[in-house]
């Protein structure tokens, strides 16, 4: 069986890259749709393998997401000359692939259409003697279908398994750049900046920055805004008339949740921008610092948006 299945699948995929013309069995569609999900699934599942690597999160979605692009560039013309052939040789019209385009109803009947059996072609003879032999024939050819199913439910499992693994790993890597931990995202982050302080650095005028509200000593807190935030009070003094009016909230926790880099006047500037959370469940904050190599100042306030 196994000399079959390389067969049907060069065959297939190979000989008949760019071939909407003839016809493909019901068994050997299938065959192939596993043998492609198989693969995709099997490097999902490496892919997420890898991203346990410790610092190799960013690495192995990149070289996984590569080769599964690299497998849709190549098997996307095979793909649609398949099922231009399967539907053919249902005795159906090739362009009702268009059916995918239409939300699981048009999927349910594109399904119903994939999975008929294959229809007589006008050549076929019904001669006692070729219906004696073309079973023998067509068995001798086939590949069980529970092979068939066991490949494709193998694909997916693998398929699952890898994508899980992968948000998995996601949402710690995510968890350990918002907590300034270590991670692929922060090392990224650090790589950006080039310093592993930065970010440490800009957390602490944040912190100290409502810390100082919260006592009182304006003047602390007003020498960590940048001059560009400190143009729309004009002076000192309105500044803290304005703070002063604001309700206070204590701050639960604050969380790093970019760094970015931009050429400002052929100078480059590196941002940063933190989410700070209070205790009394107010509207959570993005605190927007930036530095020029004088340290990092705050530049501005907005509500903070989830993407």
């Amino acid at each position: 069986m196994k000399q079959r299945v390389y067969e049907i699948l060069y065959r297939e995929l190979v000989e008949n890259y760019a071939n909407g013309k003839g016809r493909t069995t019901t068994a050997d569609f299938w065959l192939t749709i596993s043998a492609m999900t198989f693969a995709y699934g099997l490097v999902t599942f490496i892919t997420g393998l890898a991203t346990f690597i410790p610092y190799g999160f960013l690495y192995a979605i990149s070289l996984g997401g590569g080769v599964l692009t690299a497998l849709t560039v190549l098997l996307t013309l095979p793909t649609i000359m398949l099922v231009a052939r399967r539907l053919r040789d249902s005795n159906n019209d090739p362009t009702l692939m268009i059916l995918v385009f239409v939300p699981v109803l048009g999927w349910l009947v594109l399904l119903y259409l994939l999975c008929k059996r294959s229809a007589p072609t006008q050549e076929a003879s019904i001669t006692n003697e070729q219906i004696s032999v073309e079973p023998s024939m067509h068995e001798k050819r086939s590949v069980s279908g529970a092979f068939i199913v066991a490949v494709l439910v193998l694909g997916w499992i693998a398929n699952s398994i890898g994508t899980s693994m992968m948000g998995h790993n996601y949402m710690i890597e995510e968890t350990a750049f918002g907590n300034l931990g270590q991670g692929a995202f922060t090392k990224k982050a650090n790589r950006l900046l080039h310093s592993d302080s930065a970010t440490t650095e800009g957390y602490l005028v944040v912190k100290e920055y409502y810390k100082e509200l919260a006592n009182g000593d304006y003047h602390s807190a007003y020498r960590n805004l940048s001059g560009r935030e400190m143009e729309r009070y004009g002076t000192f003094d309105l500044w803290q008339q304005a703070k002063t009016k604001e309700s206070r909230a204590e701050v639960e926790s604050i969380h790093l949740d970019y760094v970015t880099q931009d050429v400002d006047d052929d100078a480059v500037v590196d941002y940063i921008g933190y989410r700070v959370d209070f205790v009394d469940k107010r509207p959570s904050m993005l605190v927007r610092l930036y530095n020029t190599g004088n340290g990092w100042k705050i530049i501005g306030f907005e509500e903070f948006e989830e993407d």
